[in-house]
């Protein structure tokens, strides 16, 4: 698996702030009562609502720094939340979680963090785990407050999959998978190589094996794009299902974030706003212009480009371009299907939605001189590096032109060329160390 995060002096490099989709406010300050709304929040470092790395906090803060609200898990999960009083004034918040002899108090600074509005405990015992209250700074997306990543084992996947934990007890005494389990694409490794998915109801006796040894079962299941956060909540509800969090499974991803007033009104995907949007981008990227602006020399050409809505309005077009501008590699023509689908993840703020590309067909033409060349002399790629070059370029880019972020993983050969953009895996379930501003 090769993963595109890092940075080097000789990159242009992708602004990793989401600050710059921030279209609602994210502090909690004290408003007037008449505006006094909830605000959502991760706590990490409280030991409620294990395995769970994050608990959901739901905050009000009144016209006198009075603060009420929840503490709760993941939605889907059946556990009850729990109360939340404190007070903010100038920076310092202080909350108590729960009520009477089973209550706990602490003390909070504000701060700015990276992507995120933080609050840190005041001051930090060695040897414990700090307590960290935060937001980024357009808000968490739906998807973000269902789902998070695995604290030990996740490598940046945040679209197609999850990662489900089964109960050993129960799983031991069930022998035909329930309802809502049988149907689920299980995740596989066949003896050729790469991975395959089965029904999960197919593979029950081999899962109720594993949990003799009195060991929950963790495995990994593949679920429809767009869909991650519905079937994590559904799956929670399953009796049998311990937790469920962002998958284990290191695989093929990219997408970019981009504001949702770009492609969305309301919660709805705007057609012709995507189009629109579809077609000005790629025509920036294949034309070799900066993502700052500028024009371009490149030719290219975008033909047949729809927004099709079978599985939920998506852009799709054909492309024929010069390889410098479509994967920064030299001499080639290349000719593909590129769909583009606005999907809000686990990665996006409520203020953003990502694209996550589907690059298909590829075919390549030696250079023969100006012109493209005719259809007859492209042939079909051979080399999954060169789809996984122009996913990259796609998603790379549209962050640098946005001022926003990009996620990519995959498991090909493909290695940055020099001279390209970088993204970063980072999710919105975490913050980044101290020493990492």
């Amino acid at each position: 698996m090769r993963t595109s995060v890092t940075r080097t002096a000789h990159r242009r490099t992708v602004l990793a702030a989401l600050s710059a989709l921030a279209l609602v406010p994210a502090l909690v300050v004290a408003p007037t009562a008449a505006s006094a709304a909830s605000e959502r929040f991760m706590v990490l470092g409280l030991p409620f609502f294990k395995p769970y790395r994050a608990a959901i906090a739901t905050l009000d803060v009144d016209g006198a720094g009075k603060v009420t609200g929840t503490l709760a898990p993941p939605a889907g999960d059946a556990r009850a939340a729990l109360p939340v009083s404190g007070t903010l004034a100038s920076g310092a918040l202080r909350l108590t979680i729960g009520q009477g002899d089973d209550s706990y108090a602490l003390s909070f600074t504000e701060n700015q963090r990276g992507l995120h509005h933080i609050y840190e405990e005041t001051a930090a015992i060695p040897g414990l785990t700090a307590v960290t209250v935060f937001r980024p700074e357009g808000g968490f997306s739906e998807p973000a407050l269902v789902l998070q990543h695995d604290e030990d084992n996740w490598c940046g996947l945040v679209t197609g999959g999850l990662t489900v934990d089964l109960k050993a007890a129960e799983l031991g005494r069930t022998p035909v998978a329930p309802a809502g389990l049988a149907e689920i694409d299980l995740v596989v490794t066949p003896q050729q190589g790469g991975t395959a998915k089965v029904k999960m109801k197919d593979y029950w006796s081999r899962l109720r094996l594993a949990a003799r040894d009195g060991d929950d079962v963790s495995v990994d299941v593949a679920v429809p794009l767009g869909t991650e956060a519905k079937i994590a909540q559904d799956l929670r509800k399953v009796p049998l299902v311990a937790t469920v969090t962002l998958p284990s499974l290191c695989g093929e991803m990219a997408l970019a974030a981009i504001p949702r007033a770009k492609v969305m009104e309301a919660d709805k995907v705007f057609e012709a706003k995507l189009k629109a949007y579809g077609d000005t981008m790629l025509a920036r990227v294949l034309s070799g212009a900066a993502p700052e602006g500028g024009t371009g020399t490149r030719k290219f050409k975008v033909a047949g480009a729809v927004v099709p809505g079978e599985a939920g309005p998506a852009y799709k077009a054909t492309v024929s371009a010069e390889s410098e501008a479509s994967r920064l590699a030299k001499g080639n023509w290349d000719q593909f299907t590129v769909l583009l689908q606005p999907v809000v993840t686990p990665a996006d703020t409520a203020a953003s939605v990502s694209l996550v590309p589907l690059v298909t067909d590829l075919k390549v033409a030696k250079k023969s001189g100006p012109q493209a060349p005719a259809d007859a002399a492209f042939k079909p790629a051979d080399d999954s590096s060169q789809v996984a070059a122009i996913s990259h370029r796609l998603v790379s880019y549209i962050a640098a032109a946005e001022g926003t972020r990009c996620s990519f993983l995959t498991q090909t050969a493909f290695d940055e060329p020099d001279g390209s953009l970088s993204c970063t895996n980072l999710a919105l379930d975490d913050v980044s160390p101290a020493d990492d501003n």
